[in-house]
């Protein structure tokens, strides 16, 4: 699923010197250590978003409300050569979420983030449970990652592809870009009037709410489900890219330039903001896609919080129900669950 970039066989293209040429400059921006150690300086603060557009869908049975939120991005792109490439994407310009709302009181709240290719509310709603968790007392968003679902390009074949371009300065801007909306969107939650609001991913959702929760200290709670840990070594170390990798290294593109470029998103070299006690990690012990050791590897780094291990994979999540339960046992023991 993370097989955009290294994408190839036998008969791949080699890698153009322009576009090596480009990775170049991007790599002598991106590898600054002032992104790592003063994060505001590629994940800069956003203003609560003006402007946002709330659609009705239906009434809940409990009086509340079922509404499509949409607002203006705002942002901008750190690194200035992306800039003209991200302001090609219209349809990504407008940041998109589904709130399952409570009437009358201030519930806590949690942000869902989606996995690579996703991004359909219809789905996203089964695969996070949100009638389990606004049935036990929270307001639910599920928000819609930069190129997916109605954010995705025209002429992109499926939902999240421009996410991962050979260019791969977009992806590090596009997770630049799914921190700043969600942050903006947590200042408009508040504004609206929400409790305590934390952030729960899944796979490629996971590794943002990792990092996000490595930004915002205003963060409640980060659960991480099937995480992705290493983006650079899940895409560097599946076997089928070995085409594209030995045409890459003839380039002079290593492991470690690589990792460089990608560093500014990479959660493992950041520290959580979040308590220790308010991380949650639920790992596969059959996936495949995002193997045991990522789940391992981020319990690890958030100092080994809670942790629930199911035995299925990452698509076909054999006992999700009781991962799923083990989420709001969670929150119940934070006290934002009933």
């Amino acid at each position: 699923m993370l097989r955009i970039w290294m994408r190839g066989d036998a008969a791949a293209p080699d890698v153009d010197r322009a576009l090596r040429d480009e990775m170049l400059r991007a790599h002598a921006f991106y590898r600054d250590p002032t992104f790592l150690t003063d994060p505001g300086s590629f994940f800069r603060e956003p203003p609560a978003p003006e402007g946002v557009a709330e659609r009705t869908l239906r009434g809940l049975p409990d009086g509340g409300r079922c509404l499509d939120l949409a607002f203006a991005s705002g942002f901008t792109p750190v690194y200035p050569a992306a800039r003209a490439d991200f302001a090609g994407f219209g349809e990504n310009q407008l940041a998109q979420a589904r709130w399952w709302r409570h009437a009358g009181r201030e519930a806590p709240a949690v942000v869902c983030l989606h996995g690579y290719a996703s991004g359909d509310p219809r789905i996203d709603r089964l695969a996070f449970g949100v009638r389990a968790l606004y049935e036990a007392g929270l307001d639910v968003l599920l928000f819609t990652l930069p190129f997916h679902g109605r954010r995705k390009p025209r002429g992109a074949r499926k939902s999240g592809e421009a996410f991962f371009a050979r260019n791969l300065a977009r992806t590090n801007e596009a997770f630049a870009q799914t921190v700043f909306e969600v942050r903006a969107l947590l200042r408009h939650l508040q504004q609206a009037g929400c409790g305590p609001i934390g952030a729960f991913g899944m796979s490629l959702g996971a590794y943002a709410a990792a990092l996000l929760a490595a930004v915002e200290p205003r963060l409640a709670f980060a659960i991480a489900m099937i995480p992705v840990a290493s983006l650079t070594d899940l895409v560097w170390g599946e076997p089928i890219h070995r085409c594209r990798r030995q045409e890459v290294e003839a380039h002079g593109i290593t492991l470690t330039f690589f990792r460089e470029l990608w560093q500014v998103h990479a959660p493992l070299l950041r520290p959580s903001l979040v308590p220790r006690e308010r991380r949650f990690v639920v790992g596969a012990l059959g996936d495949r896609i995002c193997p045991p050791a990522h789940a391992h590897a981020l319990w690890h780094h958030w100092e080994r919080p809670e942790i629930h291990w199911y035995p299925g994979g990452h698509l076909a999540q054999f006992r999700r129900g009781r991962a799923l339960c083990a989420v709001r046992t969670f929150l119940q023991g934070l006290g934002l669950a009933r």
